[in-house]
């Protein structure tokens, strides 16, 4: 009786031991794959044209902006904000995804890697959510290059969005829609 106990007791210890281990290895993977997106922002922001170009330093600012001006704004790497976006679901393909938002310009980039081509019939929509809106709003459909899973969408949401914008990727019907009908793949925390 005593071994039986003792061999129950032990057996309960490497159980949760192994539950342990589970829920460690989880977060070192999340941790993992935050850190790749973090460094694939960091790719988007300087390999995509996104950091100033050297300029010569400007004279005083008039009160009429030249659109220079407003590009040295828009391509301002303070300026920028990098939303990460990852699936919410475990199992989810392995896709890295960011948004690069210009908060003053309304204007960024949808960039993503290793996301798999939609079936045939169907689209991935981005969508930015604001909660100032009772639907998120369109911000474009994803072309995904079939070979490499790569993605690349410029964006311009047709309503004014704050800089603590989040964005979400769902697939949708081939004609699209005002809302996200399908599965969300992608979203930001």
């Amino acid at each position: 009786m005593l071994v039986i106990a003792w061999a129950t007791l032990q057996w309960m210890t490497l159980r949760t031991e192994l539950v342990t281990l589970r829920t460690e290895l989880r977060l070192t993977e999340l941790s993992l794959q935050d850190a790749q997106q973090r460094r694939e922002a960091d790719h988007i922001l300087w390999q995509h044209q996104l950091a100033p170009s050297p300029q010569p330093p400007a004279a005083p600012p008039s009160s009429a902006a030249s659109s220079a001006d407003q590009s040295k704004i828009q391509l301002d790497p303070a300026a920028l904000k990098i939303v990460l976006l990852a699936s919410p679901r475990a199992g989810s393909p392995p896709a890295l995804a960011a948004v690069v938002w210009a908060p003053a310009t309304q204007e960024g980039i949808f960039t993503a890697q290793n996301l798999p081509p939609p079936a045939p019939g169907q689209v991935y929509q981005l969508w930015a959510v604001d909660p100032q809106y009772a639907h998120p709003i369109a911000a474009g459909v994803i072309g995904v290059d079939p070979r490499t899973g790569a993605a690349r969408v410029p964006l311009k949401p047709g309503r004014s969005l704050p800089a603590t914008v989040k964005f979400l990727v769902s697939l949708e019907r081939q004609d699209g829609g005002s809302a996200p009908d399908g599965p969300i793949v992608l979203a930001s925390p």
